[in-house]
C-alpha cells in the first residue's frame, strides 16, 4: 500500500512540474504561438495523438480520484483509533474520547471547563486540553492532577492498546467565583472570567 501510494504521488508530482514548467517557459515566450498552434493542430488531426492526448486525460481523472480516496482514507484513519480484539478489530472515535475526558474531569472541583482534542500519531496518543480554573486553584498540582487523570482514564478506557499517552494542558482562563446577594436570604455565585496571563 505505501508503495502504490508513493507511486501515485510521484506521478502526481512529475505532472505538476511538468504542467508548471510548461507555463514558466509560456510566459517567458520561450514558446512561439506558431509553435503551439502547429503542435496543437497536429494532435488535433493525428489519430493516435488524439488517442494519447484520451488516454492522458482519462488516467489524469483516474489519478485525481485514486489521491481524493488516500486523502480521505487518511483523514477517517486520523480520526479513530482502532485495535484488535480476539473476536475483531475494533475502532473509537476520537470524539467519543474528548467527550469521556470532558466528563471525567468533572469531578475535579478546582476546573470551571475542560475542552480536548485527541490526535492519534504513530506510536503515540495526544491529548491537548484547554482548561478554564477557578481562581482559587493552585496552576502546577491543578494541572498535574489533570494530566495524570486525563491518561489514567484513556488508558483505562483503550486497554487493548499499548502506544503511550501524552497530556498536554494549556490553562486558556482563570474565573473568579465572587458572591453577591441575589434577594432576601440568597446568595449566589457571580462567576467572571478573566484571561489567564501567567504567573
Amino acid at each position: 500500500m505505501k508503495v502504490f501510494t508513493w507511486i501515485i504521488m510521484s506521478c502526481y508530482m512529475i505532472l505538476f512540474v511538468l504542467m508548471g514548467a510548461g507555463l514558466v517557459i509560456f510566459s517567458l515566450q520561450g514558446i512561439s504561438i506558431e509553435g503551439a498552434v502547429f503542435w496543437l493542430q497536429k494532435a488535433y488531426t493525428e489519430k493516435n495523438l488524439r488517442l494519447a492526448c484520451f488516454l492522458t486525460g482519462t488516467g489524469l481523472i483516474l489519478l485525481n480520484w485514486m489521491i481524493a480516496q488516500l486523502t480521505l482514507a487518511k483523514l477517517q484513519q486520523q480520526k479513530t483509533i482502532a485495535f484488535e480484539n480476539p473476536d475483531g478489530q475494533v475502532t473509537v472515535s476520537l470524539s467519543a474520547i474528548e467527550d469521556f475526558i470532558r466528563r471525567s474531569t468533572r469531578e475535579l472541583p478546582e476546573v470551571k471547563d475542560l475542552r480536548s482534542d485527541v490526535v492519534a500519531k504513530k506510536g503515540r496518543i495526544l491529548v491537548r486540553a484547554r482548561v478554564t480554573l477557578w481562581s482559587e486553584a493552585h496552576i502546577p498540582e491543578v494541572t498535574e492532577r489533570i494530566q495524570g487523570l486525563v491518561k489514567s482514564r484513556v488508558q483505562e478506557m483503550l486497554s487493548g492498546i499499548e502506544e503511550p499517552v501524552l497530556v498536554k494542558v494549556h490553562v486558556a482562563k482563570i474565573a473568579s467565583r465572587e458572591e453577591a446577594p441575589s434577594g432576601p436570604g440568597r446568595r449566589e455565585d457571580k462567576i467572571t472570567t478573566t484571561p489567564f496571563r501567567g504567573f
